[in-house]
């Protein structure tokens, strides 16, 4: 499902956005024969895809450790394809499932799937494109919640020790 975002930006350019997401060709050909520079948006999560978003806001400021973090235990080996964003981050894009949309923001991850979006080629922000990287022919899933205990493992519950005076 897709719907328009306005030129140049990750704003939708409908009154509901992801809510009005579509897959009806006559709405699709209607949006973008009225404003064809529009962006091009998908609703993440089933029926669309889940899409594990890196970020990079340059050197050591970016996703891309936990993302070799993420590959090294095969988490990620089912990725259908894979596009750089504009900022130099990367979308890995995966079957859609019922999750929920995340943020790992010290990881500089983002988990986009039931209630989010992505922009898609051929949008662009500021002047530089969504660009397909590859596609792999694989169709599975991420599991976001395994993704999270890997990257922010739990603390364990800290329990005050007793003090010896009470007795």
């Amino acid at each position: 499902p897709v719907f328009p975002c306005h030129p140049g930006q990750k704003t939708p350019a409908t009154t509901h956005g992801y809510h009005d997401a579509t897959t009806d060709s006559e709405q699709i050909t209607a949006w973008y024969t009225r404003r064809p520079d529009a962006n091009l948006a998908i609703a993440t999560g089933h029926p669309g895809p889940d899409v594990l978003d890196v970020d990079d806001y340059g050197p050591a400021r970016n996703g891309y450790s936990a993302l070799a973090q993420l590959r090294a235990t095969g988490l990620l080996e089912n990725a259908a394809a894979y596009l750089r964003t504009p900022g130099g981050g990367l979308h890995a894009y995966y079957t859609g499932t019922t999750q929920r949309c995340a943020h790992l923001a010290a990881q500089r991850l983002d988990f986009l799937s039931a209630g989010g979006y992505v922009l898609a080629p051929p949008s662009q922000i500021n002047g530089r494109p969504y660009q397909l990287i590859k596609t792999t022919g694989r169709t599975g899933t991420l599991d976001w919640s395994a993704a999270t205990r890997l990257l922010q493992p739990s603390r364990q519950p800290q329990y005050p020790q007793p003090d010896p005076a009470l007795g």
